[in-house]
């Protein structure tokens, strides 16, 4: 897997002991060089996507935050299990909504350049976070914490050709240069 660096300072934190550079880290181990890790990934917003993994598997908008505990969706609503009390309590839940706002704001950023825009949106959280819904109910996320299972899940079929891979990488990194292009016309 190939790291893309941005020419941003990293924030306080030694490098190598984050959750996003011990992620990319697991899946490099997994991963061949035909996928590509970006870090704070900003497509026209004030909030950056933690982390954008693009490969023959498709693109995939990573939020890396979470909750500890057992989450539910019902009749349109979250719940969060209170093992004190035993019991489904409302839930505001934030980090799903999060991700799936990554996964659809990089959806449009790819729609408008004109590329394949279906894009799979995961949480993938630090600490055990269980995300489920009731039969019917969608909840528009994967939540995978297992670096194994995530990898295996971006590479389980091919859906990004080698040219595609390479165009959403020259978009999400101006740094790369862009392939050419075959000429539509003559001389133009």
């Amino acid at each position: 897997m190939i790291v893309h660096t941005t020419s941003r300072p990293r924030r306080l934190g030694l490098p190598g002991l984050s959750h996003p550079d011990r992620l990319a880290s697991d899946l490099g181990r997994r991963l061949d060089d035909g996928f590509h890790w970006f870090r704070s990934v900003s497509p026209g917003a004030p909030e950056p996507i933690d982390a954008v993994l693009v490969g023959p598997g498709g693109t995939w908008a990573l939020t890396l935050a979470g909750e500890r505990g057992r989450f539910e969706r019902r009749n349109g609503h979250w719940y969060r299990w209170n093992r004190s009390t035993g019991s489904w309590v409302p839930w505001e839940a934030i980090s799903v909504t999060t991700a799936r706002l990554a996964g659809h704001r990089l959806s449009l950023l790819l729609e408008r350049a004109g590329l394949p825009a279906t894009v799979g949106a995961v949480l993938a959280p630090d600490v055990p976070m269980d995300v489920s819904g009731t039969p019917g109910e969608q909840i528009g996320i994967v939540v995978e914490r297992d670096p194994g299972r995530l990898a295996a899940l971006v590479s389980a079929e091919e859906r990004l050709s080698r040219a595609q891979v390479d165009r959403i990488v020259a978009l999400l990194d101006p740094r790369e240069p862009i392939p050419r292009l075959a000429q539509a016309a003559r001389g133009g």
